[in-house]
């Protein structure tokens, strides 16, 4: 143990109401930072704090806004459309194979894998006519309020059959209409372009795309 104490080592802590409170030790490196927290008397009134605020507030009120509409008119405009993030991981949607058929073959490997278990499948067997499997999902639910878009759905996934695009979250005025059935999902998909994409790993922006290997020292 070192020597001890005397609980003086030339820093005053202050107490909440601006006096000098008792010493304290502090640990080597940490200082106090310079400062006097007492009010005056015409501080302690609030009301010149409030109209310096007002003011500030009015001056501000006539300036040019710095705020950016993105109102989605020109996806490639970045004042009109936000792009996110490489790699960033927005709302799901399904994919399609060759013949139109979404490409989910009801495993539930991504439900299995899903942390938040938001998501629920129902499989039921294929038509006769689909050669290429035994099953496909008769129901096919991501509830979006439940999911934290980890994106282990997609990486489970064996058949390459959701992912996550860099959609933003959507706002809606209803729990229910947060709830993506597969429908809705196989029509996002086509709405972005790729539902028949057949990337790696995710869509950085850019359909196909890998993200480059990391290179450390």
């Amino acid at each position: 143990m070192s020597g001890s104490h005397d609980g003086h080592d030339g820093h005053d802590a202050h107490d909440a109401h601006g006096g000098t409170a008792a010493a304290v030790d502090l640990p080597p490196g940490v200082v106090i930072a310079p400062g006097d927290p007492s009010q005056t008397w015409v501080e302690k009134l609030y009301l010149p704090e409030i109209v310096k605020g007002l003011g500030n507030t009015m001056r501000r009120l006539f300036q040019k806004s710095f705020t950016i509409d993105y109102d989605g008119t020109d996806r490639e405009n970045p004042e009109k459309y936000h792009q996110p993030r490489n790699g960033y991981r927005g709302e799901h949607y399904l994919k399609k194979d060759d013949n139109g058929h979404v490409k989910c073959v009801a495993c539930f490997m991504c439900a299995a894998a899903c942390p938040a278990e938001c998501i629920h499948i129902e499989a039921t067997p294929t038509p006769p006519e689909w050669a290429d499997r035994e099953r496909y999902p008769k129901r096919f639910e991501i509830d979006l309020l439940r999911c934290i878009y980890c994106g282990m759905c997609e990486e489970a996934c064996p058949v390459d059959a959701i992912a996550l695009s860099t959609t933003y979250n959507i706002v809606s005025d209803s729990r229910e209409a947060k709830v993506y059935r597969r429908d809705k999902l196989l029509e996002l998909g086509e709405q972005l372009g790729l539902s028949q994409s057949h990337h790696h790993y995710r869509p950085d922006n850019v359909p196909g795309h890998v993200p480059e290997k990391k290179t450390g020292h």
